[in-house]
């Protein structure tokens, strides 16, 4: 056996280091050979000084492009609130005008359901907000979600509410909500409901809770409620599309009819409530009385439950006072046997339930549904033993007096 011996003097240090040859020629462990030095590299402190100035910058610059991304952000959003705060002017002109083309023109023709809704609600809703201001906006791409802070006309108190604008050619349209944008769905179930909500909600459940279950037991007692063994679905809208037929209630979200300044149901999602509710217990207990007819006992619900009078009313009590010739009628027949007729005629057999239910005591709007669809005379004796004249000449001077709460606006 050989060994082969490898050395050279370090060229600063002079120092020799021993390694393990690595070959077979070796064979035992103890024999090893001198292999030459090596020099570890040492770190240039300038190049550890320009890669942590490189760092830095880096960090810096992360920084101030995210300062700028937000900055820009925040200024196309205050634009974008700018252009919707525009169109909102526009379409409370074209509200309170009546100008339903002008209004169709501010509306997203994408989203046709939710269209009709909005133009048919502008024929038969309440009267346009008296001021209206475009307190933030949210942008995704080409949709703004706006919040919205109203003032009612009568003067009382503001309401919040989300609004969706979709950018088309160059202006902000309004459309119909996302409702993914209001968080998941969430379920509870009270003394007589099953209420769906999604998460945006959850603070106002309580109230909302409150509402439900005391409108229903004030409703039971004039439409001879029949308790169920389950819970009636109640289903919040966020899509603001025409109800959907179904075995329950659907009333559209206060996020979308307005929020009071303490984050409580306002006074549009409390008379949907009462007007859905009426219009589905109603439905329960007298299936012989017409569609229509149930409406009316509905919009006569929405009244007496939240002490707000709909603009139809207010507008029949004043055709009253101008001494027009109205017949009760006419309108009954309209609504009651035909299962259509005019707004005033509408508003007349609504205005029949109220003036029953004042004159002849609780269950009287209950009577009144369940004498249909007889012929006025006849369901006025079955009701309330009287004949059609007198309950008319007790309804006109009724009107023309108004009760405590007649002329409060919608």
């Amino acid at each position: 056996m050989s060994v082969e011996l490898n050395w050279q003097e370090g060229e600063e240090t002079g120092d020799v280091r021993w390694e393990q040859l690595e070959t077979t020629v070796a064979q035992e462990p103890a024999r090893t050979i001198v292999n030459r030095t090596t020099r570890r590299p040492v770190r240039s402190r300038r190049v550890v000084q320009f890669l942590l100035a490189v760092l830095a910058g880096m960090l810096i610059g992360g920084a101030g492009l995210a300062v700028f991304v937000a900055v820009r952000s925040n200024e196309g959003s205050e634009l974008a609130r700018r252009d919707v705060e525009a169109s909102v002017a526009l379409l409370l002109d074209a509200q309170r005008s009546g100008d339903i083309r002008g209004y169709a023109q501010m509306l997203d023709g994408t989203a046709e359901i939710w269209r009709s809704r909005q133009i048919a609600e502008l024929r038969q809703g309440p009267p346009a907000p008296a001021h209206a201001s475009v307190q933030s906006v949210q942008l995704q791409g080409d949709l703004a979600m706006a919040n919205l802070l109203e003032t009612p006309a009568d003067g009382g108190e503001s309401t919040s509410r989300t609004a969706f604008f979709r950018l088309r050619n160059g202006q902000w349209l309004l459309t119909a909500p996302d409702p993914e944008q209001f968080g998941p769905v969430a379920e509870l179930v009270t003394s007589h409901f099953q209420i769906s909500y999604r998460e945006a909600d959850k603070s106002t459940m309580q109230a909302l809770v409150d509402l439900s279950e005391g409108f229903y037991v004030a409703l039971c007692g004039e439409l001879r409620c029949r308790e169920s063994e389950r819970p009636i679905p109640l289903v919040l809208d966020y899509a603001d599309t025409l109800p959907t037929a179904g075995d329950g209630l659907q009333v559209r979200s206060s996020q979308l009819s307005g929020l009071t300044s303490t984050n409580r149901p306002g006074p549009a999602f409390e008379q949907e409530l009462a007007a859905e509710m009426a219009s589905y217990l109603a439905a329960a207990g007298f299936p012989a009385a017409s569609p229509a007819l149930r409406t009316a006992a509905a919009t006569w619900a929405a009244s007496d439950l939240t002490g707000i009078t709909a603009a139809d009313t207010q507008a029949l009590r004043a055709a009253v006072r101008r001494g027009e010739d109205l017949s009760l009628e006419d309108a009954w027949q309209a609504i009651t046997v035909r299962n259509r007729g005019s707004l005033q005629e509408r508003a007349i057999v609504a205005s029949m339930f109220g003036y029953a239910q004042e004159i002849y005591g609780a269950g009287a709007a209950g009577r009144l549904l369940d004498a249909a669809p007889a012929e006025l005379p006849l369901a006025l004796r079955r009701s309330f033993d009287v004949s059609t004249g007198d309950f008319q000449a007790g309804w006109l001077t009724w009107m023309q007096a108004g009760s405590s709460d007649a002329d409060l606006p919608a």
